[in-house]
């Protein structure tokens, strides 16, 4: 008898340890970065990529985005010698960064900056709304398109040796990807005033109101403030999935500082369908 006793209970030991492994959770841990603060001295930690959440474990621990800027934290002690606690932070790349923050009066890194594309173990894509723009996806693809061979010579205009020219429209995930051609063919730099899409009226009768749309860029590769003297250049813009109501126009502006090189781009409707799709 004594011998069931002891059989049934090793059979229901390995029944229980069966259920246990079964139950164990599929998940890997990550190791949070060590991150030390002062009281009297503000750490900044520059990420590639703009901040989209903050998560700190206490209030003794002070954070804010820099001002003027979406990709520096600055976190400092909100007390001397507080508990140690963690701190959470979330990009717009979708990166998930976690850190174990202590006290230091004179900490050693004071400036802590990741690079674009990390692969470091301690930071681990985050699941971020389908509505959230992946910034560093369109960052690369806008730095593919600027460098791929121009597809068609679209419209174009020239004032006084300086040329504008839109050479190709891509399209991946519903954001249309703009390749523009800009040469300064003249011995004076060319500084950009304003530089914008709008969808205008097609013809506007005196005396009328005329509705004007500016249809903003999430994203623009290159440099749009400065084409060099006797140099050229490609920017690409990066702007949601659109077509042209009828009756309407769109441009592409760029009006040059002080001065009156101001060149205008009509893009049609055509332009728009026969985008090249990015696989």
């Amino acid at each position: 008898m004594m011998k069931c006793v002891i059989g049934f209970a090793g059979i229901l030991c390995m029944i229980g340890s069966g259920v246990v492994q079964a139950q164990t959770p599929d998940y890997r841990n990550i190791e949070p970065m060590r991150l030390y603060v002062a009281y009297s001295k503000t750490s900044n930690i520059i990420f590639p990529f703009a901040i989209s959440s903050v998560d700190r474990g206490s209030r003794d621990l002070m954070v804010q985005k820099a001002k003027g800027v979406k990709n520096i934290l600055q976190v400092k002690a909100g007390k001397e010698n507080f508990p140690e606690t963690n701190l959470s932070i979330v990009t717009e790349d979708g990166k998930f960064y976690s850190f174990l923050v202590g006290y230091d009066s004179t900490p050693s890194v004071l400036n802590l900056q990741f690079p674009k594309y990390s692969q470091d173990a301690s930071e681990e894509t985050a699941s971020l709304s389908k509505d959230t723009l992946n910034a560093a996806d369109v960052e690369r693809t806008a730095d593919l398109v600027k460098i791929s061979k121009r597809k068609h010579h679209g419209p174009h205009d020239r004032k006084f040796e300086i040329e504008a020219q839109l050479t190709a429209i891509y399209i991946k995930n519903d954001l249309f990807y703009f390749q523009v051609f800009l040469e300064n063919r003249s011995s004076i730099n060319y500084y950009t005033d304003q530089l914008k899409f709008s969808i205008r009226d097609r013809k506007i009768a005196r005396r009328t109101a005329h509705q004007e749309v500016d249809v903003i860029p999430r994203y623009i590769a290159g440099n749009a403030n400065l084409i060099k003297a006797k140099d050229n250049g490609v920017l690409v813009f990066v702007v949601p999935k659109f077509t042209i109501p009828d009756k309407k126009q769109l441009f592409l502006f760029l009006s040059e500082k002080d001065g009156g090189r101001n060149l205008k781009l009509k893009i049609k409707n055509h332009h728009l369908i026969n985008a090249v799709p990015i696989i």
